[in-house]
């Protein structure tokens, strides 16, 4: 005999978080317009946080003020081997800075960011002044058009189609580009690009096979199906349900080295576009590059494309002064990304509950 549920419990079971699923079924019309400023201000940072980050571990926290909301980097999420200076962390940050101003222009707010260099872990790195528009002015195409990529932006790891990048979107990405902290390269030179493929590889196989270097990304590795808030699944791999879940041992127990080089060098070659940007090594630079990268990954998004990232050679000194050398700039390559379609979805990475990163 099957029991019934009462409608307290199907409302409980409706109200379920799911980091796979809730988090991406922000619903714009449901921004609180008469409600709290505090209300309106928690509906801007469900966008935010669905900005991306190294490894998935959402670095990010947030407090609220009546003019206001403080951005903090949340160091105690950092990657001590993979990112040691927390150069990634920080462009994760400005990631998350970027869907904040988009969405607060979307819901007619005029958004102001004022930002703190220093790197105290007790200061908030940016304060976003939020306030109603008094003009009440239609946000432009191009935001509204990014504003709704934002919760359909997805990392994909799958196989590119070696068809081309059309030109208007070349052009549209170099516009990004050209910012005083954050510059970009971009290449669809077979030649080039194939040797950053072997930079790709051959960084993979060192990091690879450093037993700390795997340790910490196992770290990170979720089941298909996991509860989890953070974090990278299986699936975002290409992993079936089953091998997800020996995924985190496997990798911190088993060099596979040669296998994920290979297996990258392969994605990296047949990837029609390559894209680096690059600055100087700083605070303000690191935060603007996740600004940059967030417009270029919903400009991406909104235009059909998918994308990857290979950070591998920027995370090895010798590796980056490489790609420096083969890209002819001056200062340094801070984001490596592949470019082009895929006949694959992306799986969604696990979001934690907005609520959990608001601080009091």
């Amino acid at each position: 005999m099957v029991a019934l549920k009462n409608d307290s419990e199907l409302e409980v079971t409706e109200r379920t978080f799911d980091p796979l699923r809730t988090p991406y079924e922000v619903d714009e019309l449901t921004f609180p317009a008469e409600g709290s400023l505090a209300e309106q201000y928690t509906h801007l940072l469900r966008y935010a946080i669905l900005a991306p980050s190294s490894y998935n571990t959402q670095p990010w926290k947030f407090r609220l003020f009546d003019n206001g909301i403080a951005v903090y980097a949340d160091y105690t999420r950092r990657l001590p081997v993979a990112d040691p200076n927390s150069r990634e962390l920080l462009m994760g940050v400005g990631a998350a800075i970027m869907n904040l101003r988009i969405a607060a222009a979307h819901f007619g707010f005029d958004c102001r960011v004022d930002y703190n260099y220093s790197g105290d872990s007790e200061l908030p790195i940016a304060f976003a002044s939020v306030e109603r528009s008094l003009s009440h002015k239609t946000p432009d195409d191009s935001v509204e058009k990014l504003f709704s990529a934002i919760a359909k932006r997805h990392t994909n790891r799958n196989p590119f189609l070696m068809a081309r990048v059309p030109e208007a979107v070349i052009s549209r990405l170099s516009n990004l580009g050209g910012d005083a902290d954050a510059s970009l390269f971009f290449s669809t030179d077979a030649t080039k690009n194939t040797t950053v493929a072997h930079l790709v590889a051959a960084a993979e196989r060192v990091q690879q096979g450093d037993t700390q270097f795997r340790k910490e990304l196992a770290e990170w590795i979720r089941p298909n199906k996991t509860h989890k808030s953070d974090g990278m699944t299986g699936a975002a791999f290409g992993v079936s349900d089953v091998t997800s879940t020996l995924a985190s041992w496997a990798i911190k127990t088993i060099d596979m080295s040669n296998l994920r080089a290979r297996h990258d060098e392969r994605l990296c070659l047949e990837a029609p576009a390559l894209l680096v940007l690059y600055g100087e090594d700083s605070v303000p630079t690191w935060l603007a590059v996740g600004e940059v990268m967030e417009k270029i990954l919903l400009t991406l998004t909104r235009d059909g494309l998918q994308f990857s990232f290979f950070n591998m050679p920027i995370e090895l000194p010798e590796a980056r002064l490489e790609l420096r050398k083969l890209i002819g700039v001056k200062s340094w390559p801070q984001l490596l990304l592949r470019i082009g379609y895929s006949l694959e979805k992306p799986a969604p990475s696990p979001r934690r509950p907005v609520e959990e990163c608001i601080v009091k």
